[in-house]
């Protein structure tokens, strides 16, 4: 199968997060999308998570009802922290039969040559990348060089996804949340109700 992987804390996960991986699998042919709720990210270490299992719980209820959308704990069972190429490494052990495809905001894209061993992942998976508000989304020199030699192999391609751009972030419904605002706007009901009746972000 053809897997997209779309990673991300997903504290808590919101409509946008559901859109774009529909987004993602439609433009892309893709068989299934997976929303790997990674359990920390190697660049915001100090970062105060909600705990893995509610954030698990909150995804799986996000994309129940969604065709070709998966909520993985996949991360959960690696090292921490698990940095993107070891994450990618791993599944193409586990998984040799599918061939994956990363998703990659607009901002992490314009930096994506500072990754570790970015050049590993171009030369062995197709990226897709989502453009972020106010992010002009360019190509790093180091990237396009690499893209344009030999060693990039068969993979290597890149596309720019067409997808709608959602006034909303996890951030924003966690403040919401606090502040007793409603915020069915933005998330799924049964996401909405897990939240109120657990008492996160409160």
């Amino acid at each position: 199968m053809t897997i997209g992987l779309f990673g991300g804390t997903f504290d808590p996960p919101h409509i946008a997060h559901t859109s774009l991986a529909e987004t993602f699998r439609r433009q892309l042919l893709l068989d299934e999308v997976w929303l790997l709720v990674t359990p920390q990210n190697p660049w915001k270490r100090d970062q105060r998570l909600t705990s893995d299992d509610r954030r698990m719980a909150m995804t799986r209820l996000a994309v129940d009802g969604h065709e070709g959308l998966v909520a993985s704990d996949y991360e959960f069972h690696l090292p921490k922290p698990t940095y993107t190429f070891q994450t990618l490494r791993h599944l193409r052990d586990d998984f040799p039969q599918h061939d994956f495809t990363l998703l990659v905001g607009g901002d992490n894209w314009e930096a994506f040559d500072h990754w570790a061993e970015y050049r590993e992942i171009l030369s062995c998976h197709d990226i897709a990348v989502y453009p972020r508000p106010g992010c002009k989304v360019t190509t790093p020199d180091a990237v396009s060089t690499f893209l344009a030699s030999p060693a990039s192999g068969s993979h290597g391609r890149i596309t720019i996804l067409k997808a709608e751009q959602y006034p909303v972030s996890s951030t924003m419904i966690r403040e919401k949340v606090a502040s007793h605002e409603d915020i069915s706007l933005y998330t799924a009901p049964r996401v909405r109700e897990y939240i109120l009746k657990n008492g996160i972000y409160l």
